[in-house]
């Protein structure tokens, strides 16, 4: 990840070198070049006074919208600008692939870094840290009560305030799945071959002279030129219909509450990433996928039957209801939740425990491939 930032900020360092150069006086040796500084000059100072009228500047970094901005520059650097590495040649398979193995690893990153939700150390080490990069941040209201808080925040069951929820979520770029969601969509687009695929997700409103609207996050164009929205999320059905009533683009809506793609597990607390067999295979654009989900027992060519079984693997996880006949569905969190499998084990008494490794239950140890749900009848029609 720093090789990354380093790039971004060495595009940021160009376009100051550049800046500087035009605003210093001493540049302009020569007596006709007098005009040019005064054109330069007068101009920056009129663009700065415009822009503090219209508080652009807060737009690019303010408390408010933060986490909206953090992740606004992620989808920037992927969508914006790393979507370039695939190249222009019609079959790149192999590149495009290498495009969304990225994405997923970095799916899994944003997961990690959700961790401080819980993790009240890390929080406040993070925390710690970024006061002194930006010492603003340590007058902003909540933030002396983030710092004091001991108990997990960003959960529903947690006993935070909602301000100090609110203030919590403006730490991350677009907390518990907003930002991954879209991410993943992009790539479920691309990889299902549905059309080709324009992301509005930088584009929060689009304007003429005299109106505006606010447009979904995707537009797809299919290859039998008809053009769809796609809305990231439920619970935007007048966005989406003002939007379809003033383009007459009909738009459909992708269910991520019920999809496989973000499980946290009960016990630890913790998003459960994206298994190396799954990014491989579904990174491999030759591959074809069957089912969505992975039965890892019988599937997974990475880890044996017994190491997934004795709960070796980080990734796989749980989940399976009560059977009257199988014993070893009798223990206390049946209840068909997805769980870390190493979790589960670890949660069990150690004779249950025994009792699961020895089953080799594939019904109950799984893990699954990307897939949202929402297109179907859009597609279809």
């Amino acid at each position: 990840m720093k090789q990354l930032f380093d790039k971004v900020k060495l595009s940021i360092k160009h376009l100051e070198v550049l800046h500087k150069v035009f605003e210093n006086k001493k540049n302009y040796n020569l007596p006709e070049e007098k005009d040019d500084f005064e054109i330069y000059f007068e101009n920056t100072n009129s663009l700065l006074k415009t822009f503090n009228e219209l508080k652009l500047f807060d737009s690019i970094y303010n408390q408010k919208d933060r986490q909206m901005i953090l992740a606004d520059l992620f989808e920037y650097i992927l969508l914006g600008r790393g979507f370039y590495s695939i190249g222009t040649k019609r079959n790149n398979n192999l590149n495009k692939g290498k495009f969304i193995k990225g994405i997923l690893h970095f799916v899994n990153l944003l997961m990690c870094y959700e961790s401080i939700t819980i993790n009240v150390e890390r929080r406040n080490l993070f925390i710690d840290k970024l006061s002194k990069i930006i010492p603003i941040i340590k007058k902003e209201k909540f933030y002396k009560e983030l710092r004091t808080f001991k108990d997990n925040i960003g959960l529903p069951e947690s006993d935070a305030s909602k301000e100090l929820k609110n203030y919590f979520d403006k730490l991350l770029p677009k907390t518990a799945g907003g930002l991954w969601h879209e991410l993943l969509v992009y790539i479920f687009l691309l990889r299902n071959n549905y059309g080709f695929i324009l992301p509005l997700l930088l584009h929060q409103k689009l304007y003429s002279k005299t109106d505006h609207i606010v447009p979904p996050d995707f537009l797809l164009l299919t290859r039998d030129k008809r053009i769809y929205g796609i809305e990231v999320g439920i619970k935007k059905e007048i966005q989406s219909g003002a939007f379809s009533i003033k383009t007459a683009i009909p738009t459909a809506t992708i269910d991520t509450i019920n999809s496989r793609n973000s499980d946290r597990c009960p016990i630890c607390r913790k998003w459960i990433n994206f298994c190396p067999f799954v990014i491989d295979n579904y990174s491999n654009l030759d591959y074809i996928i069957e089912r969505i989900e992975v039965k890892c027992l019988d599937n997974c060519t990475i880890f044996s039957k017994e190491e997934i079984a004795n709960g070796i693997c980080k990734f796989s996880k749980y989940s399976r209801g009560q059977t009257k006949t199988l014993k070893y569905t009798h223990h206390k969190l049946s209840y068909d939740k997805h769980y870390h499998y190493k979790s589960f084990l670890n949660h069990v008494t150690v004779k249950m425990k025994n009792t699961i490794i020895q089953a080799n239950d594939n019904t109950a140890i799984k893990t699954h491939y990307p897939y949202y749900s929402g297109l179907e009848e859009l597609i279809r029609n």
